[in-house]
């Protein structure tokens, strides 16, 4: 096996599109990395004429050491031996790489497994609609016998400023672990077409677009929003609306039952299949 640098975004979304890649392996993720400072190396591995799996690491130098960290990678897209694609993937990025893949490598654990809920967009509306929880579903209902409007609106620095305001209070208290709000701004810097800022009575939700793939990244209710069940209209309308643009998985992120059980609740009562990512091992 060897590897192939790829520096072509259209190219690397090619790839990554073949295996419904997650946020963080497409370009968009790579590009803010780098723009807060880090290096970004997005790697494909072949065997023989075939390629096989793909990698983006992000990486950095501490005390002149490289480091390497691939979130929910490396990713395989095509049958092949997991074992000689580490391999493989060890010659070419910085010997201390951590890697979240999908499947355990059995090797030694850095942290716990993560759950993330995905929806499969390319269901009916029907089938996606019939799939929601019955307590969701009737939150939906009440939101539309309201008459609530959703709102697509232009995701600008001042506009986002009430989510990523939330957002770091909830990460502050303890409530989840995520990408830190300043981050979301690199991203939005790095690609502004790819955000979905969606928005209904006080209640806002935004998602980003990549390739056949979107990512939910963050919500915010005030007490109207909360009392109108605003989120599962949103909701249902960015589902609409991106599987109209060709979006083929949703992915709703991590979820905590102890820690954010109201969150964790919303997510799993949408009917999406949840994919484990394993704990953190070196590559």
């Amino acid at each position: 096996m060897q590897v192939e640098q790829i520096t072509d975004k259209a190219d690397w979304r090619a790839l990554t599109n073949r295996a419904h890649a997650p946020l963080a392996q497409r370009w968009l993720y790579g590009a803010a990395a780098q723009a807060v400072g880090r290096e970004a190396r997005r790697v494909l591995v072949m065997d023989g004429d075939r390629p096989v799996a793909v990698a983006q690491s992000v990486c950095r130098k501490v005390g002149g050491v490289s480091f390497g960290l691939v979130t929910q990678g490396p990713l395989f897209i095509a049958p092949c031996d997991p074992r000689r694609v580490l391999k493989t993937l060890h010659r070419a990025l910085p010997r201390l790489t951590v890697m979240t893949p999908s499947t355990h490598m059995r090797r030694w654990s850095l942290s716990a497994a993560t759950p993330t809920l995905v929806l499969d967009l390319t269901q009916d509306t029907g089938h996606l609609r019939s799939g929601l929880n019955g307590k969701w579903r009737n939150a939906l209902k009440n939101a539309e016998s309201k008459r609530l409007k959703v709102a697509w609106i232009t995701a600008t620095e001042a506009a986002l400023i009430p989510l990523l305001q939330s957002e770091k209070a909830r990460q502050s208290q303890g409530h989840y672990r995520a990408l830190p709000p300043e981050f979301t701004l690199a991203l939005l810097a790095a690609a502004p077409r790819a955000f979905r800022l969606f928005e209904a009575a006080d209640a806002q939700m935004l998602f980003l677009r990549h390739g056949n793939t979107a990512t939910y990244q963050m919500g915010y209710a005030g007490p109207d929003g909360r009392a109108a069940n605003a989120h599962n209209l949103i909701l249902w309308e960015a589902m609409m609306r991106l599987k109209a643009e060709g979006v083929e998985r949703l992915d709703l992120g991590t979820f905590d039952a102890v820690k954010a059980p109201d969150l964790a609740r919303f997510k799993m009562r949408t009917g999406g299949a949840q994919v484990v990512w394993a704990p953190a091992q070196l590559l």
